[in-house]
């Protein structure tokens, strides 16, 4: 038994005219009554008493039809929600970030993005560098966003995009760099022991085409 044949059945059914119903179709009459009896040989049912004058639903075919509506409207949801997938209005989308990093614009983002595409389920984990990686090479996330790496390798199987970037930043006390010596430069701290430099290159990695892994 195909969707066809449920098709079929369901025009006779609300037609109760084998003639009406074949025109609905687009098909021959007896071809549409050949199709209706191989659905019933098929199944071993009757579901029509059919004279020259009428055509009438058996109680199995009554039962029939409400089960045959109800597969014909699941299947055409599925192929809507199968189209909606491939248009990227449904799926999923999972991202891999760096809480630090992405806390000042990710929500935002995800706010925005959830209102153009209420139908993709975003999920979102926070990890490290290298986790981040091995998460996109192995499947476990779709999208890694994160600090720029100096030893990060790209492989044949990421990409990355740079989103933002932010200018250095030292941290000393004040009393080792007060306000009125003006903006300091590194070089102003050559002799220093130890400082601190912070500073946000924020990458998106992702993988390649054709070269996921997992």
């Amino acid at each position: 038994m195909e969707l066809r044949h449920l098709r079929y059945f369901v025009a006779v059914a609300e037609d109760l005219n084998f003639r009406r119903a074949a025109e609905r179709l687009h098909l021959s009459h007896p071809a549409l009554s050949r199709q209706i009896s191989d659905l019933e040989d098929e199944l071993g049912l009757k579901f029509f008493n059919r004279n020259a004058r009428r055509v009438e639903l058996t109680e199995a075919g009554r039962v029939f039809l409400v089960g045959a509506r109800r597969t014909l409207a699941s299947a055409q949801e599925a192929i809507a929600q199968a189209n909606e997938v491939v248009k990227g209005e449904r799926g999923r989308l999972s991202i891999g970030c760096y809480a630090l990093v992405t806390h000042p614009f990710l929500p935002d983002a995800l706010g925005r993005f959830r209102g153009l595409f209420p139908l993709v389920q975003v999920t979102v984990r926070h990890m490290d560098n290298r986790t981040r990686v091995e998460a996109l090479l192995n499947g476990s996330v779709m999208l890694a966003i994160g600090r720029l790496d100096p030893n990060l390798e790209e492989s044949e199987s990421l990409t990355t995009t740079f989103l933002l970037r932010s200018p250095f930043c030292i941290a000393c006390s004040e009393h080792r760099w007060p306000a009125k010596r003006g903006t300091p430069k590194l070089s102003d701290f050559r002799e220093d022991n130890f400082v601190k430099i912070l500073a946000e290159s924020v990458l998106r990695l992702q993988t390649r085409p054709g070269k996921t892994k997992g």
